[in-house]
């Protein structure tokens, strides 16, 4: 052990990995800052860089961005009370009090020093977990791999939403999304549409990108205005620390608990902020200041976010089962670059998962660090107008989707998953829980082909760990459907306003029961082999579906949600969003990355941010420029625009 940790250390800091690591925790602290964007979003941007670089290299830049999300929401959070990520959504009720008292420098230095000591713990307690993982992995076999990713599937649908059905739906939905193209089994050719596009499948990372960024972006575009307009941070950094060294068992039992949810696959860091925050207002003999700015709200969950990351690698790197939406990302970065995560992970990569772990820990004593020493210039980044970040943002995702396949068509598949994302996110759908299933699905088939042909169903159900892992699975579910018929609405106003807006919210699950049902019979003439996998997610979420709609005609409170009721209020409206987004896509289409992203550029600034002409230039001439030598140092090629390949000197 002592001699690979060194190994590793010495790749980290003797290579340019350190470069990147330090890359990529500096841009997680500006995706965390910014609000609701998050790991996914942040992974999504990131992976398309990673592509042709050393493992070393793109590892220690994927942690680096990962880790250090939890740190930078804490500005946000605290200063605006508007969440970075689902993790932080706890520290708000504390943290902003705090900050409207002229405390706000107190609660950001208790939630860096907690931050940064939740994340080395998480660090610590995954090298003791693979460490013991070596000999327990010897009893994983392939029956065993198939029920833990059964395991992450279940737990995904039951605890990623408040609806069951939503949550067995949207993630069927994604599996069958991911099943397009070739059977793998078979060699058929399935769910294409007879489409030559679709031949080799739906690329992983349009999907993402529409479902995770473009419904962000959106908000962003609508709100049409700066994140803050006076980001003050008050006094008390040194009081901060102090808190955080008298409350020392609230971070240490918090990042326990952070771990902990973190290895339950698919669950990730959702839901861990309300369970740490509940546990230490319960544990407390003084509970009068919770919720009107206690320090110890703020330290408590900002210790357990940050120690989620070392928790959910452990399923990521030794079974392929991303514990949260950022981790199934991360595993589909890991396959990119060449490094199939399973036992192997403690074997030949034993120097590469290492490197990891040496790099969580560095990456959070980067961000806290980076946090303590610019807090006040970092909170500046909040007065920036949503009107100069869209475009950008905008700009960012068409690159990052046209580095891969090279291909301007992915560009208009990120427009129909956004179309599918702002639904889901404007419903209650848990998109982690489509990234997941999507994700899952080529390691979820192949196992169930292979236990299929090498073991009997007497022989699999008699396996000890397989017995356990149902039985487990089997009350994950049940708890879940219990709890959602004890359930009452907490708030009847909140219920009635939604259940106006019933009509509309039977669109999407329409609309899944129409894909499950023709999925269902475009591959009922392939061989078994080749429409199992499929015919199974289909029927899954067929019923799923046509369940859900039932309890929206009966209106049930667990299936009604509707974000525009109960979320902000828009200043734009929503077709003049999707105005602008069509708009860059069609103009990069037709016209090439530099070009159509300079005239949409150009366009937006001059338009909605009502830019001089002197800042268009420097904006669109600044980010081109990024872009033509980021193009250049990669020495990879966009493509041309339909219009500019259609050269006229060829006629001649």
């Amino acid at each position: 052990m002592g001699g690979n940790m060194l190994e590793a250390f010495q790749t980290l800091v003797g290579t340019s990995a350190l470069f990147y690591l330090f890359f990529g925790a500096l841009l997680g602290l500006f995706v965390g800052i910014l609000p609701a964007l998050g790991g996914a979003a942040g992974m999504s941007l990131l992976i398309p860089f990673l592509y042709g670089m050393e493992p070393a290299a793109a590892m220690a830049m994927a942690i680096g961005m990962l880790a250090t999300v939890s740190t930078g929401d804490t500005i946000s959070s605290v200063l605006l009370g508007v969440p970075g990520s689902a993790s932080s959504q706890a520290t708000v009720l504390d943290g902003f009090p705090m900050a409207k008292n002229g405390q706000g420098a107190r609660a950001l230095a208790a939630g860096f020093l907690s931050s940064v000591i939740g994340g080395l713990f998480g660090a610590f307690v995954l090298t003791l977990t693979l460490q013991g993982a070596k000999q327990v992995i010897l009893w994983f076999g392939m029956p065993e791999i198939l029920m833990m990713i059964l395991f992450g599937v279940a737990s995904v649908a039951a605890l990623s939403g408040k609806s069951l059905a939503k949550g067995i739906s949207i993630c069927a939905f994604g599996m069958l999304a991911a099943s397009i193209g070739f059977a793998p089994a078979s060699g058929e050719q399935r769910l294409d549409l007879g489409l030559f596009y679709l031949s080799e499948g739906l690329p992983l990372l349009a999907c993402v990108i529409g479902v995770f960024v473009i419904p962000e972006i959106v908000d962003l575009i609508q709100q049409n205005r700066s994140i803050s307009d006076r980001p003050s941070l008050g006094s008390g950094m040194r009081q901060g620390v102090v808190d955080v060294l008298r409350n020392k068992w609230i971070v240490f039992r918090s990042a326990i608990v952070g771990c902990l949810v973190g290895a339950m696959p698919g669950v990730g860091g959702s839901v861990v902020d309300w369970i740490v925050y509940g546990q230490t207002v319960r544990s407390a003999r003084d509970k009068s200041m919770f919720g009107k700015g206690d320090v110890r709200g703020v330290i408590g969950v900002e210790s357990s976010n940050n120690a989620v990351l070392g928790g959910a690698l452990v399923p990521t790197l030794l079974f392929g089962v991303p514990g949260s939406g950022s981790t199934a990302l991360l595993l589909s970065a890991l396959i990119l670059i060449g490094i199939q995560p399973g036992p192997g992970m403690l074997t030949q990569d034993i120097n590469l998962t290492y490197l990891m772990i040496w790099s969580l820990a560095l990456a959070n004593i980067i961000g806290a660090g980076s946090c303590f020493l610019f807090a006040r210039h970092l909170a500046k980044l909040t007065l920036i107008p949503f009107a100069w970040i869209a475009p950008f943002l905008i700009v960012a995702i068409t690159f990052a989707t046209l580095q891969i396949n090279r291909d301007p068509r992915d560009l208009f598949l990120i427009l129909v998953f956004g179309a599918i994302g702002i639904a889901m996110r404007r419903f209650g759908f848990s998109r982690p829980a489509f990234l997941i299933g999507f994700v899952l699905q080529q390691n979820l088939e192949k196992s169930l082909y292979q236990t299929a042909q090498l073991y009997s169903l007497s022989e699999f159900l008699f396996r000890p760990i397989v017995l356990v892992l149902l039985a487990v699975i089997l009350a994950v579910l049940a708890s879940s459907v219990w709890q959602q018929l004890q359930k009452q609405p907490e708030d009847r106003e909140e219920i009635e306003a939604i259940a106006k807006t019933r009509p509309v919210q039977f669109i999407l699950p329409i609309l899944l029961s129409v894909c499950f049902a023709s999925a269902l019979a475009m591959v009922n003439d392939l061989q078994p082999l080749g429409r199992l996998f499929p015919q199974v997610a289909a029927g899954l979420g067929l019923v799923s579906a046509l369940i859900l709609l039932w309890q929206l005609a009966v209106g049930t409170p667990s299936a009604l949600e509707d974000q525009r009721v109960t979320g902000p209020r828009y200043s734009i409206s929503f077709l003049h969003t999707i105005a602008w987004i069509v708009a860059a896509v069609l103009l990069i289409a037709c016209f090439g990355f530099f070009a159509g992203a300079s005239l949409f550029l150009g366009a937006f600034l001059a338009f909605e941010a009502r830019a001089k002409p002197l800042a268009i230039a420097a904006g669109v001439v600044g980010i081109m420029g990024v872009y033509l030598f980021l193009t250049f140092q990669a020495g990879t090629y966009l493509p041309d625009g339909w219009i500019l390949s259609l050269n006229p000197w060829d006629h001649f």
